[in-house]
């Protein structure tokens, strides 16, 4: 008997390789669009278009969080300490709590594929949703399909997202500042 997990979907190219790898595992995957943090709105929409495009195909069951609360999102990045452990809490929190109205007991994302985010932030955040949730949080790495899904989803013509989703990492990318996840930016060259 296969063991229902929510997935976490960040954006359709990621959850590519990281549908495979669970499926293979043996679970019944469910996928949650959940990412009030991706900036502009038109970025929130081509990638939750190309989510909607892509399920269906691959016959994965989701669940779309399509509301865009900008200002909300913006306050609590900037209330934080840390913008990146406060996003993926964010989306996390939500994701255990979609996971225990559902009656599913293990949640994961699909962040933990990229190698650019910060898995130990990320580990740390589902395993605190977990705890204040009563569910489980599958953290796997799943690095090693980066390239699968690359594969995959340029095999598919999918939108591939040049940067992370945030205001602050869409900065990023166009200067030279290096974003340490603090609420202060390094200067880098």
């Amino acid at each position: 008997m296969k063991e229902d997990i929510l997935l976490h979907l960040c954006c359709a190219p990621c959850a590519t390789a990281v549908l495979e790898d669970l499926r293979a595992d043996g679970y019944e995957v469910t996928g949650c669009f959940y990412n009030p943090s991706i900036h502009p709105w038109k970025e929130f929409r081509r990638r939750l278009d190309a989510v909607k495009e892509w399920a269906p195909s691959v016959d994965l069951q989701m669940i779309y969080y399509e509301a865009y609360p900008l200002e909300d999102n913006i306050r609590m990045l900037l209330g934080s300490d840390s913008r990146c452990l406060s996003c993926f809490t964010d989306r996390m929190k939500k994701t255990a709590e979609l996971a225990t109205e559902m009656g599913i007991g293990l949640f994961t994302s699909t962040l933990s594929v990229s190698p650019y985010q910060n898995h130990e932030l990320l580990r740390r955040a589902g395993e605190t949703a977990a705890a204040l949730l009563d569910v489980h949080y599958r953290y796997k790495d799943f690095r090693g399909s980066y390239r699968r899904s690359i594969e995959l989803s340029r095999g598919a013509g999918m939108y591939r997202q040049p940067y992370c989703g945030c205001v602050f990492s869409e900065r990023d990318r166009y200067s030279k500042i290096k974003f340490t996840g603090q609420k202060e930016p390094q200067i880098g060259y």
